[in-house]
Formats: structure tokens, sequence, C-alpha cells
């Protein structure tokens, strides 16, 4: 995602250009322009060389694994890797560019009498038919003095990663999105290890909340070895279809997120 060195070779480059103006400019520095030259491409080599080395320091990423029932060998499904710019991008340092798919209400209107089970307000994309879920998330929204509650439950059958030997210690993320805008975010603590945690936990956005989507998201801390930021399923609602004046209370579906 990162250009490096591109400014320095540039920089070569305008230096080439400028020692064969001059050794074309009088036949006596001819010699001296090529031997500058010489010296300016053999530095543009080895600044490109150096560059092109990897950096011993890495940014943590959040990840995005395979997964598994906890059975070793039987896979559940698959999600698609963090990419900058893309819809389903989902990072503590850019969670403001992971966005929804705004093909939803409608769609998912039709696509209910065939997703059994999908909480209230919950949308999906066409491609969750059929598919397995990541487990599900139990959660009760309200409005209160014109904020926002979001009470974080408990989730239950979660899935492990792929090949991994442990179970991860838990924690939700949850995001609110108005078009392609992260306005708020807020998160959990980070529970036990294990696939049914239980928090209790209750979030509020002062934000305007308005024509916004409800972003809940679920991470997996496996340790500093096998990664402590791994996306373990995320659930959209549709908060103008729910009357928040009274208290929502449902368990949503947890989905890959290229499902949405």
């Amino acid at each position: 995602m990162l250009v490096i060195g591109g400014g320095g070779v540039g920089g070569s480059g305008g230096g080439i250009g400028g020692g064969g103006g001059g050794g074309s400019g009088g036949g006596g520095g001819s010699g001296g322009g090529g031997a500058i030259i010489s010296e300016l491409r053999a530095a543009a080599f080895s600044n490109r060389k150096r560059n092109s080395t990897p950096s011993s320091i890495q940014r943590s990423e959040e990840i995005y694994p395979f997964y598994q029932r906890f059975d070793p060998g039987k896979m559940v499904g698959s999600v698609a890797s963090d990419t900058a710019g893309s819809l389903n991008s989902i990072s503590s340092s850019e969670g403001s560019s992971w966005s929804p798919s705004l093909r939803m209400a409608g769609e998912t209107g039709q696509l209910r009498d065939f997703i059994e089970d999908l909480g209230p307000g919950q949308v999906v994309g066409r491609q969750a038919l059929g598919a397995r879920y990541l487990g599900a998330i139990q959660l009760s929204l309200s409005q209160t003095k014109g904020y926002l509650e979001v009470e974080i439950i408990r989730a239950r059958d979660l899935k492990t990663k792929l090949g991994s030997k442990g179970i991860p210690a838990p924690y939700v993320k949850v995001y609110l999105v108005n078009g392609k805008k992260c306005i708020a975010k807020a998160k959990t603590s980070t529970a036990r290890k294990t696939l049914d945690p239980f928090y209790q936990e209750s979030l509020a956005f002062r934000e305007n909340f308005r024509g916004c989507i409800l972003q809940v998201t679920v991470w997996g801390d496996y340790g500093r070895f096998e990664g402590k930021k791994v996306f373990m399923g995320v659930a959209q609602i549709v908060l103008d279809e729910l009357n928040l004046n009274q208290m929502v209370f449902g368990w949503y579906k947890l989905f890959d997120a290229t499902l949405l």
C-alpha cells in the first residue's frame, strides 16, 4: 500500500537528465558528464536496491482468517483480506474507511423470507443466501434522551480461525456509520478465552443516529503470535427500521464481511 522511495528515484532521474545536458553542451566536458551519469545511475540503483529491502518494523494489522468450528479440519467459510480503501476494510486506525455496501434495505426485506433468524433491523447482501454464519450476538438497543444506547449482552457459537491451536479472547467493536463515513465507534472489554463470551456492557452514542447503520463486529485476541485483532464476524442493523423509544432486544447472526 505504501510506495517507498519513489521521490528518491525520481530525484535521481532528474539528476541524470541534468548530467546528460551538461555532457552534450561542451565537447571537453562530455567525458566528465559521462562519468557523472555513471555515478548517478549507480547511486540510483543502490537507492532502489536499498529501498526494496523489507523493513523490520511492521504495522499492527487486524487479520481476516479462514474459519472453522472448533472441530479440526471442518471449514466454515472465509473472509477477504483487509485492503485499504475497500468497502469491508476494518482497522482500528482506519475505522472510518469501512462502510456498508449500500444495496441493502429493499433487498433484505425480500431476503428475510429465505434467511432465518435475522435480528430486528438486520441487513445482509444476496451473498448471504445459503452461507453459513459465524455465530450470533445478543443485543438490546434503545434511545435515552436522544442518545443511542447499545447493550452488548453476549455472543455464542463463535468460530476459531483455521489452523489455530487455541481459543481466542473475544471483544466487540461497534461502529455508527452514515453513508460511507464512520461517525462514532466504541468497544467492549475483552472477555476470557471462550467461544461463548458474556459481556453485559452498555455503549452510548451521543451523535445523531438518524439515517445511520450500526455495524457490530466481533474480534478475537489469540495472543502475540497468532494475532491480537482477528476478525470473527459482523452484523449490520438499519436503525431507522427500529422503534427505539422502546427497548429492542434480539439475537443477530454474524456473517463474513464479504457477505454484506
